[in-house]
């Protein structure tokens, strides 16, 4: 790949920022800011578009930091986008970009400012981490949108409880990766460890090293004074406030009574939906659907005091809300970054008792794209925030109120 000179513009999807060459192609420029002049590696190129690092700045722009973490930069770990950029600014550029999305796939003309979660550093906020490992044993994270490995010592993200463990000084299968997660709650963090299928290892040595780092094997973390058990590899939100910001926000959105019906699509270990259960007690219901198994038998753990709220194994589709929404007047979806099947938003349409919803997302574009279909339905918007969940990066966690 080639370098090229560029002069860079506003921010872009992907965590970069957006340039012309010579020939008028956009280019997409990772660790550069606006108005900086800089020589850029294309990554990968396209007869109208290309990816690029900034590997030389030639012009700074005053809006420059130093990046907090060692391996934060062209050709290094790829987890971060916005390591060279203070926090604020960072949150001045999920702005424009949720605003271009709304703009341009919603309809809307709307800026929403990002709200700060916590002390609002950005730094040692993830509750869950994965790590590869390289062919000498070391601890390792990937570069932007490849299986490269950069090693590494640990990653400036992770909570205390993570960083703590020493990760980095142990010598690990070659090819595997490392995930640590601590909720809060716990005794200790979990650590699992998925293998490359070719790989020969010591099962016994494994786990003796686990059982040196005091390791555990589910995670139970306390949100708003409820317990809740999370079996490993089970979604849960990573920022270590997550959980108790979403929850209050999404009840605040829904507005619940006793008596109401909530249906919580992709429901992962219940956060939801016993929040929500709580709210509309014994004369009311609450249904989580989830397609993971592992999920919904979590979130039949933390809903078994509750009777009148399930969790319900099955993909979320016309058919199960169908099946099991019947009667509800309440719903919130927070589904994974491809959004939310279509079909599932026109059956939560044509259930003439639903009265509000409220949408979690991570994505902007498919938050959008989910939100313009339930206006063209009818439904109108009646609040919308940002909430900076994901620091260093450039998404943040989007919250929107519907109601018919």
């Amino acid at each position: 790949m080639s370098n090229v000179e560029l002069v860079l513009g506003g921010p872009a999807a992907g965590g970069g920022f957006v340039a012309h060459d010579d020939t008028g192609r956009v280019v997409f420029v990772r660790h550069g800011l606006p108005g900086e002049r800089v020589v850029a590696e294309l990554t990968e190129e396209h007869p109208t578009w290309a990816r690029a690092d900034a590997i030389e700045i030639l012009e700074t722009s005053d809006l420059r930091v130093a990046a907090p973490c060692p391996y934060a930069g062209a050709g290094r770990c790829g987890g971060c986008d916005y390591q060279h950029v203070g926090i604020d600014e960072q949150r001045g550029f999920k702005r424009l970009l949720l605003a271009e999305q709304l703009r341009r796939v919603a309809g809307l003309d709307l800026e929403v400012d990002v709200e700060a979660v916590g002390d609002g550093t950005g730094l040692g906020t993830r509750t869950r981490v994965r790590f590869g490992v390289t062919a000498d044993g070391d601890l390792a994270m990937r570069h932007h949108r490849s299986h490269e490995l950069q090693a590494v010592d640990r990653c400036a993200l992770a909570v205390d409880r993570i960083s703590a463990l020493g990760l980095s000084g142990f010598d690990w299968p070659p090819g595997a990766d490392v995930e640590a997660a601590w909720l809060g709650g716990s005794a200790a963090p979990t650590v699992t460890i998925e293998l490359d299928e070719d790989a020969i290892v010591d099962a016994e040595e494994i786990g003796s090293r686990l059982e040196r780092l005091g390791c555990v094997h589910e995670q139970v973390t306390v949100v708003d004074g409820q317990t809740y058990r999370v079996p490993m590899g089970v979604f849960w939100q990573v920022h270590e406030l997550a959980a108790s910001t979403l929850v209050g926000a999404v009840l605040t959105g829904l507005e619940l009574v006793p008596g109401d019906r909530v249906l919580d699509l992709y429901c992962g270990a219940g956060l939801f939906t016993r929040a929500a259960a709580l709210r509309v007690g014994s004369t009311g219901t609450a249904v989580g659907i989830e397609a993971s198994r592992a999920a919904v038998e979590g979130a039949r753990t933390n809903l078994a005091d509750l009777p009148w709220a399930s969790a319900v194994a099955s993909r979320v589709d016309a058919r199960s809300i169908a099946r099991h929404g019947a009667g509800a007047t309440h719903a919130v979806f927070d589904p994974p970054r491809r959004g939310v099947d279509r079909g599932a938003l026109a059956a939560l349409d044509a259930i003439s008792s639903l009265r509000r919803i409220v949408s979690v997302s991570c994505d902007a574009a498919t938050f959008a794209r989910d939100l313009r279909m339930l206006l063209d339905a009818g439904w109108s918007l009646v609040g919308i925030r940002a909430l900076d969940l994901f620091e260093m990066t450039e998404h943040a966690e989007t919250v929107a109120v519907l109601e018919r």
